[in-house]
C-alpha cells in the first residue's frame, strides 16, 4: 500500500518533500535500533577523551564538535539513506521553523520559571553562557534528535511500530541513560521514572504536534535552562516541589495540545495508532 501525501486528507497540510511517500517496511527498525545503540554507547566518549577537562568557550566548542556533531551527521545521514537526502529533515521533524515551538513552549513553561525563581537564587557566572550551552541547548536538541526524532520517530512512522511500542522503548532507554545521577537506590529509581515519564511526554508532543520536533526540543532546552539559571538539586530528580512543577507544565501542555488538535479535527494517535504504526500519522 502507498500514500500520496499530495491527495491524502490527514497529510495534505504537510506534504513530504520530494513527492510521494512509499509504504512503511518492517526492516527499517533493524538499522535504527543497531544505529542508535552505537550512538548511545559512545556518547561523548570522544569529547571526553580529548577535552574532559577543558573549561570555557573551548570545553563548548569540544563538547559541539566532538561530542555532539558526529551523532547528529549520522543520525540525518541514516535518514537520508532511508527517507531521501530531500526527505531526511522531515523524516526527522525537523522540517518546520523552530518559532512555533519555542513560543509554546515559554508561555507553558513560565509555572516552572516562577516556582524555581521564588524558591532559588538566580545564579549567573562568568561561564553561564557556556553552562546554557552545554548543558541546555546542546543536550535538549542533541536527545531529542537521537531519542525522538531518530528512534522514537523511525519506529512509530516508518517501521510500522505502533506508539506505544516505540514510545516506550525510548523511554526504557532514557531513563536508563539518567541513571548515574541517581545517589542511591530509591534516588535512581525516581530519576528513572521520571526521565522515562518525560520520554513518553516529548514522543506524544512530537507526534500530535504533526511530527514537529522542535516542540520537543524547546520544551527540553528551556526546562534545562531555568533549572540552571535557578539550580533547584544536583540531578534530574529534585525536591518533591519540583517534580510537582514539572507535572503541572506536562499537564498543561497535554491540555493545550487536545485544544489545538480539536480545532484540526481531533488527536492524531487514536485507535490502532496506540499499538501500531500508521502512514497517515507520517507528516
Amino acid at each position: 500500500m502507498t500514500t500520496d501525501v499530495a491527495t491524502s486528507p490527514s497529510t495534505s497540510a504537510s506534504p513530504c518533500p520530494g513527492g510521494p511517500v512509499h509504504a512503511m517496511h518492517a526492516w527499517i527498525a533493524l538499522p535504527v535500533i543497531v544505529v542508535f545503540l552505537w550512538l548511545d554507547h559512545f556518547h561523548l566518549d570522544l569529547f571526553r577523551q580529548v577535552a574532559g577537562g577543558w573549561t570555557g568557550t573551548g570545553r563548548t566548542l569540544a563538547l559541539a564538535a566532538l561530542g555532539y556533531l558526529p551523532h547528529w551527521l549520522v543520525v540525518v545521514g541514516v535518514a537520508a539513506l532511508l527517507a531521501g537526502p530531500r526527505r531526511a529533515a522531515w523524516a526527522l521533524g525537523l522540517h518546520r521553523p523552530p518559532v512555533r515551538g519555542f513560543v509554546l513552549a515559554l508561555v507553558l513553561t513560565l509555572p516552572m520559571l516562577a516556582a524555581l525563581a521564588w524558591h532559588a537564587p538566580l545564579t549567573i557566572t562568568v561561564d553561564t553562557p557556556h553552562a546554557l550551552l552545554r548543558q541546555a541547548v546542546l543536550p535538549g536538541f542533541g536527545e531529542e534528535l537521537l531519542y525522538r526524532g531518530f528512534l522514537f520517530g523511525l519506529l512509530f512512522r516508518f517501521a510500522g511500530w505502533g506508539f506505544l511500542p516505540a514510545a516506550l522503548g525510548a523511554a526504557l532507554l532514557f531513563g536508563g541513560a539518567h541513571l548515574y545521577q541517581g545517589g542511591d537506590a530509591a534516588e535512581a529509581a525516581g530519576i528513572f521514572a521520571l526521565t522515562a515519564l518525560g520520554s513518553l511526554w516529548f514522543a506524544w508532543l512530537y507526534v500530535e504536534w504533526e511530527n514537529d520536533l522542535w516542540v520537543p526540543v524547546a520544551f527540553h532546552v528551556l526546562m534545562n535552562a531555568w533549572w540552571l539559571l535557578f539550580p533547584a538539586a544536583d540531578n534530574a530528580l529534585g525536591p518533591g516541589w519540583f517534580v510537582a512543577i514539572r507535572l503541572l507544565v506536562l499537564a498543561l501542555s497535554i491540555g493545550v495540545t487536545v485544544i489545538m488538535a480539536r480545532r484540526r479535527g481531533g488527536l492524531r494517535i487514536r485507535g490502532r495508532d496506540w499499538l501500531w504504526g500508521g502512514e497517515r500519522l507520517r507528516a
